[in-house]
């Protein structure tokens, strides 16, 4: 599953993971992911968060990781979201802060998901 509200970057990371061989879910904003997991929809084995464009609160990530069965978790962020991200407390979340690629994110989820 991949959450993101900026079209762009959601866009060009889909269609990364895609071309990888992976099989994506991407949903435009946290309250989507949150609806579509409270309403049955199937879990994924990886959830990649861009808290950027978003208005996460950390009971949200905890929503979002007990709903996601606890899978793993990648957020990305900024300096200003490491206290979203602290009040969260989901210590196995791996954190990628900006700047980073596109590149650098699949091979985030390749690691993760090996």
């Amino acid at each position: 599953m991949l959450i993101a509200a900026d079209w762009q970057f959601r866009r060009l990371v889909y269609a990364q993971l895609l071309e990888e061989g992976f099989s994506v879910l991407a949903l435009p904003a946290l309250e989507a992911a949150l609806a579509y997991l409270l309403q049955g929809g199937e879990p994924s084995r990886l959830t990649v968060l861009d808290l950027q464009g978003q208005q996460a609160t950390g009971a949200q990530l905890k929503d979002l990781s007990r709903l996601s069965g606890r899978a793993p978790l990648i957020v990305c962020g900024g300096a200003l979201d490491r206290a979203t991200l602290a009040q969260a407390g989901l210590p196995s979340a791996r954190v990628m802060l900006r700047p980073f690629s596109v590149g650098d994110l699949v091979q985030e989820v390749q690691r993760v998901l090996s």
